[in-house]
């Protein structure tokens, strides 16, 4: 997992260019405040954005999440949530779609991180989250990007 702010984009040079496209276009796309929420195919098959405005949630109301052929960038535009992290079990216990390159389970967290506007976290393929948790006391609407990026194994 990566957890950075997007001014530091530029760090990442090298690590793998579609990577790079996909973290250059949600800063593009984060400095357009009147997007509209939905679905964007900025390279087809290998870069998709959601742009996305919804409400976090107790961890308790969520599965830990894996993919298997993409990896996920979620940048924060308005707003904070928590993202909890968990250890990889045993594929069988994993209850993976791969029309929906989506797998859920219940499970202990490991531990969990707290984006605030301007950062974002990417995780790579088969590292379990679990994206929009509450940050604080309360549930609170985010407004946010995700990233679906086609990396290979």
């Amino acid at each position: 997992m990566i957890v950075d702010h997007i001014e530091n984009i530029e760090r990442y040079k090298g690590i793998n260019d579609t990577v790079l496209k996909a973290l250059n276009c949600i800063k593009e796309f984060a400095a357009e405040p009147s997007k509209e929420d939905g679905i964007y195919e900025v390279l087809p098959g290998e870069i998709i954005l959601h742009v996305i405005t919804k409400e976090t949630h107790d961890r308790s109301d969520a599965k830990m999440e894996i993919h298997k052929n993409f990896m996920d960038i979620h940048y924060m535009i308005k707003g904070s949530e928590s993202c909890h992290v968990s250890e990889l079990p045993s594929i069988e216990e994993i209850d993976y779609s791969e029309e929906t390159d989506n797998g859920f389970w219940d499970c202990h967290d490991t531990g969990n991180v707290r984006i605030k506007e301007g950062e974002f976290y990417a995780v790579w393929p088969l590292e379990p989250h679990c994206p929009l948790c509450k940050a604080g006391d309360e549930n609170k609407t985010v407004r946010k990007i995700i990233a679906k990026v086609k990396v290979k194994r």
